[in-house]
C-alpha cells in the first residue's frame, strides 16, 4: 500500500508538501505544477489515505451522521440511499442512526452519532430543543426551517395552482387539506387556493391527536377533494374503505421514485426530487464542513415542484387511466 513517503517520492517534492496537499492546508504555498504532480503521483499510486490517522492531525473524522426514522417509508430509504452514495462520491462516511420521535430517544441517538466524532449532521427530523448536544457543527434538514440549522426548499407554488385548476376541471369548488404545522407547503396550499378562486378548508397538524382529529372531519364532512400529508395516507385510505360510498380526489406529496400508488382515489401528485434533496444536502454540510466561514443557517433553494396529473399518465405499478375513469364518483 502506497505511503505519503512513496507519493513524494514520485512526485519528487518533500514529505511535508505531500502533507499540506492531503490535508488541504492553505498555509502551504505550492505551485500550480506540483500540485499538479502529487495529484498525477497519487492517481498513479492509487494512494488511500488512512481516515483514522488524517483525523487525528486534522480534527475532523469526514463523517456525517444521519438521524432518521421509518426507515421502512420509502421517502426515508430513499433519501438514506441517495445520501450514502453522494457521501462516498464525496469520501465521507455516512453514520446513521435510527430513532423514534421520542426526544429522550432522539438525544440518544444524538449522543451516539457525537461520540463517532461527526463532523456534520444530516436530520430526518426535529432537533430544535437538543441542539445543545452538538459543539458548532453543521446540520441540515431536509424542507423544514429551524433556527440554527440549513434547510433546502422547493418552491411548489405554481405546482399547487397547477393541482387546484385540476381539481377545478374536475367540479370541485371546495378543498380540504392538511400539512405538517412547520411545513412550508401549507402557505403554497393557502396562495394556490386564493390565486384559482377555490374555497379552501385548511388545517395545520402536528400532535397524534391533531391527526385524529382530521379523520374525524373527514368522516363527518366527506371533502369532495383532498391534499394530504404522505405519511397520513394509509390511514386515510383505511378510514376510505369503511365508507364504501364515499370517493373523494386524492392529490398527495410524490417524488421520482414513488412508481406505484395505493388507491385509484388518488388522482395527482406534487412532485418534488428526494435524490437532489439527499445529494444537495450531502453537498451542503461538506461545504459547510471545509469551509467553516460559511453561514451555517437559512434556506437554500432546489429545483421547483411540479404538479403531475395521474388520470392522463401511466406510470408502472399504478392503476389504468380506465379504472380511474369508470371508479364511482
Amino acid at each position: 500500500m502506497a505511503t505519503q513517503k512513496d507519493i513524494a517520492r514520485e512526485a519528487g517534492v518533500s514529505n511535508s508538501l505531500v502533507s499540506y496537499y492531503l490535508t488541504g492546508s492553505k498555509s502551504a504555498r505550492m505551485s500550480d505544477e506540483t500540485r499538479k504532480r502529487i495529484d498525477a503521483a497519487i492517481r498513479k499510486l492509487n494512494y488511500r489515505p488512512n481516515q483514522l490517522a488524517r483525523s487525528l492531525r486534522t480534527g475532523r473524522s469526514k463523517s456525517i451522521g444521519m438521524l432518521i426514522s421509518q426507515i421502512s417509508n420509502p421517502y426515508f430509504s430513499h433519501l438514506a440511499e441517495e445520501a450514502l452514495q453522494e457521501a462516498r462520491r464525496l469520501d465521507y462516511s455516512l453514520i446513521p442512526a435510527m430513532t423514534s420521535y421520542d426526544n429522550q430517544d432522539i438525544r440518544a441517538a444524538l449522543e451516539f452519532l457525537m461520540r463517532n466524532r461527526i463532523d456534520a449532521l444530516f436530520s430526518c427530523m426535529g432537533v430544535g430543543n437538543l441542539l445543545d448536544c452538538f459543539d458548532s457543527i453543521p446540520i441540515f434538514r431536509p424542507v423544514y426551517a429551524e433556527p440554527g440549522i440549513l434547510t433546502l426548499q422547493s418552491d411548489v407554488e405554481n405546482a399547487f395552482v397547477d393541482a387546484f385548476l385540476f381539481l377545478k376541471s374536475r367540479g370541485h369548488s371546495r378543498v380540504f387539506g392538511y400539512y405538517d404545522q412547520r411545513m412550508p407547503w401549507n402557505e403554497s396550499l393557502r396562495s394556490g387556493a386564493e390565486k384559482t378562486g377555490m374555497a379552501l378548508e385548511h388545517q395545520r397538524v402536528s400532535t397524534p391527536e391533531d391527526y385524529e382529529a382530521v379523520y374525524r372531519w373527514i368522516a363527518a364532512n366527506r371533502p369532495g377533494a383532498i391534499f394530504l400529508n404522505g405519511r397520513t395516507l394509509d390511514q386515510v385510505l383505511n378510514l376510505l374503505r369503511s365508507m364504501e360510498e364515499y370517493r373523494p380526489d386524492i392529490i398527495i406529496g410524490v417524488d421520482e421514485f414513488h412508481r406505484y400508488l395505493e388507491s385509484p382515489l388518488i388522482v395527482g401528485g406534487i412532485q418534488t426530487s428526494t435524490a437532489e434533496m439527499a445529494r444537495r444536502g450531502i453537498q451542503v454540510l461538506v461545504e459547510r464542513i471545509e469551509n467553516p466561514e460559511l453561514p451555517r443557517e437559512g434556506i437554500l433553494e432546489i429545483s421547483p415542484g411540479r404538479f403531475v396529473d395521474y388520470t392522463r399518465q401511466e406510470i408502472p405499478g399504478m392503476f389504468s387511466v380506465e379504472e380511474r375513469a369508470g371508479r364511482p364518483r
